[in-house]
């Protein structure tokens, strides 16, 4: 959801930052180095050298100690002085910039909390970037458990925390998720696995593995055989692609993933080389033996008996209830700026929206209620009636008359 107060043309970019403070720290070098080259005396100390790591503390530092030194200076060296000033000023905008970004690619100058997103619809229902924030909730029977605010964009490093939030405000966390394909990471799985939640998460291509191309696709990582004894694939062929080196990859929690590389010996003249690969050279693939493992696990969860009702929930839990809020309760915006405020006021929203269905539902109850007794009502009245009438046809064949109270 996206900000009302922020201003959608206040953004701040890192790379558009990174890039000038990069030309301005190599303006500043060339001014240092000039200003160096002016000092008469040569026995000037290491210290009195700024390091190829500029900041502007350590720029202010140099600056104040060129000042310092009783000596005559030349009008350029005192223009030079004054443009360092300057570019000392500008290089603490730019760190502060990057302290405020942190490990996001922008901000809104309006609220630095918020991050540009590309939001789903605007005035021309197109995509637009728009300072925002990433609301998650957690629903039950569309009443909403849980809600989290996040500065970043995917859905995908949300769930630790998210769970934090669930066991501190609870103080437990659920026994059961299903989430879509956003949350499929090896990190959330392996989070999931051990808090002892069974997890119907989708991961990418979970829809298109079912799908009989993907299936029949022999070139496909996936379809390759796997020897786990010896650690080798097997390409269309019958080559082996064997282990040539493993990589890391750090997540933005600090999850670290290990990915394992398998090469084919000799590609050379093979009929099917370019359909199996477009590389110039032989076939490297890269594998996430864990997290092959798993999808493996989710997979069966998700096409089991409990996993398909399960699924066929997902879209009628979360989905109605942001269609409810944004379309029938027109609550598209948040009125203020800061992650506190914002934070509360989902809060407000979040209390109101549970009250307001508590209430319907409680209404539907008691007309639920009314009606079955109404339905009671009149079948105790035709069997009262249906009694009357045949106690009257009774009494009247032995030529007796009773009065039915």
């Amino acid at each position: 959801m996206y900000l009302y107060a922020a201003n959608k043309y206040t953004f701040v970019w890192r790379k558009s930052v990174e890039k000038n403070k990069a030309k301005l720290e190599v303006r500043i070098q060339n001014i240092l180095s000039q200003i160096d080259e002016g000092i008469a005396h040569d026995n000037a100390s290491e210290s009195d050298q700024i390091s190829s790591a500029i900041d502007a503390n350590s720029l202010r530092e140099r600056i104040d100690e060129l000042n310092r030194e009783n000596r005559e200076r030349s009008k350029e060296e005192k223009t030079q002085l004054k443009e360092l000033e300057k570019h000392q000023e500008k290089l603490a905008e730019y760190e502060e910039k990057l302290d405020i970004l942190d490990h996001r690619n922008s901000y809104s100058k309006t609220d630095t909390d918020a991050t540009f997103m590309r939001m789903k619809e605007d005035a021309m229902n197109n995509g637009q970037t728009k300072p925002g924030y990433n609301v998650q909730i957690g629903t039950e029977n569309q009443f909403i458990t849980n809600f989290g605010l996040y500065n970043n964009p995917t859905d995908t490093t949300t769930l630790p925390s998210f769970l934090t939030l669930d066991e501190a405000r609870l103080g437990r966390i659920p026994k059961v998720i299903c989430a879509d394909s956003g949350y499929g990471s090896e990190e959330n799985y392996a989070l999931l696995e051990q808090e002892a939640i069974q997890a119907y998460v989708k991961y990418n291509y979970f829809h298109k593995e079912q799908h009989r191309p993907f299936k029949n696709n022999p070139f496909l990582i996936e379809n390759l055989y796997y020897n786990p004894k010896d650690d080798y694939f097997v390409c269309p062929m019958g080559q082996h692609m064997l282990f040539v080196g493993q990589s890391t990859r750090t997540s933005q929690n600090g999850y670290k993933s290990y990915i394992r590389k398998y090469q084919a010996a000799n590609c050379g003249g093979c009929p099917l080389k370019g359909q199996c690969s477009k590389a110039g050279g032989n076939r490297i693939i890269q594998v996430n033996h864990q997290l092959a493992a798993y999808k493996r696990k989710a997979r069966k969860l998700l096409l089991s008996e409990e996993g398909l009702k399960h699924r066929s929930r997902r879209p009628i839990e979360p989905e109605a209830v942001f269609g409810q809020m944004k379309y029938n309760m027109a609550y598209k915006r948040f009125r203020h700026r800061g992650f506190a405020k914002v934070q509360m006021d989902f809060a407000v929203f979040a209390m109101a929206f549970n009250l307001q269905k508590l209430f319907r539902s409680l209404n539907k109850a008691e007309k639920t209620l009314l009606d079955k007794l109404k339905e009671n009502f009149l079948r105790l009245w035709m069997v009262s009636f249906y009694l009357y009438k045949t106690t009257l046809m009774s009494n009247e064949e032995f030529g007796e008359y009773q009065t039915v109270a």
